[in-house]
């Protein structure tokens, strides 16, 4: 394996030589004496083999080998010195957020959460896992995650409420029906869509009647597609049934009880004792998105 010659430093003395008009004007923006730039160039020149630089007076002009090559060794410096800088972040705080996200949260938040996050940490990778009902207290491997609320837990805090409609295409057999209101047995004999998965949301996120009968699909985008096809009616995401709804798609039914319900969603860290900046400054984020 071949060891280069000359060095980046040396590439960067002569790239402050051109910058700031001189040996003594590079020695003062470096911080060095003006003997250790001339060395640094003199050193430079004499591994590359070539002039790179010529005195014009009191200023230092560069050869036209000096421009060419300078060039192409200024991206290099700027990229060593990038990598630097990450090696510094790295010691400050994480190298990575591991986020599982349970798929009903809605992207919208996710990502704005995301993008501010990445403006304020940009030397921190977001490994990110989204996944139908996420059983995000059964699985290792995250610093932080948001699932379907457990109330039976205290390591938690609820984030918010994803409201849940109970929707159908406008040709489906539920909407001309009597002007009652649909009762649960009425639900049951229609096919309704399940969304199949594991985890604490397994239960809430279907709201079908226990005894009817299940269209199953295991993913939310899925269920939505299922429903505005007319093979089932189901109780669907408002946020991600809301272009259907108004694209006269799908109509809410007219069920007894509420008429929305709704989701609790939690943000838990793995071990908030032991999270690092990076992890608590991205949940942050989260609860205010």
């Amino acid at each position: 394996m071949r060891i280069p010659k000359t060095t980046l430093e040396q590439w960067r003395v002569l790239q402050a030589i051109v910058e700031y008009g001189g040996f003594a004007q590079a020695a003062e923006r470096l911080n060095r004496s003006q003997s250790a730039v001339s060395y640094a160039v003199a050193r430079l020149q004499e591994r590359a083999g070539v002039d790179l630089l010529v005195i014009d007076g009191r200023k230092a002009q560069l050869t036209d080998a000096g421009r060419s090559l300078l060039a192409e060794a200024v991206p290099l410096v700027d990229e060593l010195l990038r990598i630097e800088q990450r090696a510094l972040a790295l010691t400050e705080t994480q190298a990575s957020v591991r986020l599982h996200v349970d798929s009903i949260y809605p992207r919208s938040k996710l990502f704005a959460a995301l993008r501010a996050f990445s403006a304020a940490y940009p030397q921190v990778e977001i490994d990110l896992r989204e996944a139908t009902r996420l059983a995000a207290y059964g699985e290792p491997g995250f610093d932080l995650a948001i699932v379907a609320w457990a109330p039976a837990r205290t390591d938690q805090r609820h984030l918010l409420d994803v409201d849940m409609l109970a929707l159908a295409c406008p040709a489906h057999a539920l909407h001309h029906r009597s002007g009652r209101p649909l009762s649960a047995s009425t639900l049951a004999g229609h096919r309704c869509v399940s969304i199949t998965g594991e985890g604490a949301s397994a239960k809430a996120a279907t709201l079908a009647p226990a005894n009817g009968r299940v269209w199953q699909v295991n993913t939310l985008e899925a269920a939505v597609e299922a429903v505005a096809s007319g093979l089932c009616w189901g109780w669907l995401p408002a946020h991600l049934a809301a272009p259907y709804v108004d694209a006269g798609q799908l109509v809410p039914l007219a069920v007894s009880g509420p008429a929305r319900r709704p989701i609790p969603l939690a943000l838990c860290y793995a071990d908030e004792a032991d999270a690092g900046t990076a992890t608590r400054a991205l949940a942050q984020l989260l609860r205010d998105a």
